[in-house]
């Protein structure tokens, strides 16, 4: 895993790692809000403070007592990719399939939503995104321009750290209020929910303009269109064709 959290994203593993790094900031941030605002919590960490030197020279730029609960935070959300678990909470990632991807597929290869239920592809998404769009922008030699594909990943990085960050910071301001620091833990909650309001709209609109440009990468070729349009015929009754591919 590389050291360099602004190493350019290549694939999913390399955006894991991306999103590792910032959200262990901003958990770092969260540590040292606790550690400042709640004794015991201060006087719990402070028991593990250290730092490693060598030749006099110190190794970890700030005490062990903030990095290692800072790093076990990032490592947690990496194994369980929390921002993954919070996009299905909230319907991020499966109104965007909907909404952007699916719709798109279907208008650029003639197939016709009009009469569709929402419930239906809510319902049916896995499978038109899997056969439609998936196997032709996964794996290690994707179909279209893998330039298309790693500017997508590099920009959902980014959405994913602020959706990380502000989740981690939003709790850290519920654990100061519930203890008593009632000011600085509206503060953070406020300065949490401000970043993801300023920030996760922008950014999606830029995942947005890639995964169309990867839509008309993949109905580009009339084979792959062919295959995007079995895939909605297969879940959808009837589907209409508007026009032909």
């Amino acid at each position: 895993m590389s050291l360099n959290p602004l190493t350019p994203v290549t694939d999913y593993q390399s955006m894991l790692n991306r999103i590792f790094w910032f959200t262990s900031g901003a958990a770092l941030v969260a540590v040292w809000l606790l550690r400042t605002h709640i004794e015991p919590v201060g006087g719990l960490l402070e028991t593990i403070d250290f730092t490693l030197e060598l030749d006099g020279e110190r190794i970890l730029p700030v005490p062990g007592g903030y990095l290692v609960p800072a790093l076990a935070i990032g490592l947690v959300s990496r194994i369980f990719r929390i921002h993954s678990v919070v996009a299905e909470w909230l319907g991020i990632r499966e109104r965007f399939e909907i909404d952007v991807i699916i719709h798109e597929l279907a208008y650029r290869t003639g197939v016709s939503l009009d009469d569709v239920p929402d419930e239906h592809l809510v319902r049916r998404r896995y499978h038109i995104m899997r056969h439609g769009f998936y196997q032709f922008v996964s794996g290690r030699r994707p179909q279209i321009d893998e330039l298309l594909i790693e500017r997508a990943l590099d920009t959902w990085s980014w959405f994913w750290i602020v959706l990380e960050a502000a989740v981690v910071l939003v709790l850290t301001g519920f654990v100061l209020i519930a203890c008593g620091v009632e000011q600085t833990g509206v503060t953070v909650v406020l300065a949490a929910l401000a970043l993801a309001a300023a920030g996760l709209p922008t950014i999606r609109t830029q995942c947005r303009r890639y995964a169309v440009a990867q839509v008309r990468a993949i109905v580009d070729d009339p084979e792959r269109a062919r295959l995007v349009r079995e895939a909605f015929e297969e879940v959808i009754e009837q589907p209409t064709i508007r026009r032909a591919a």
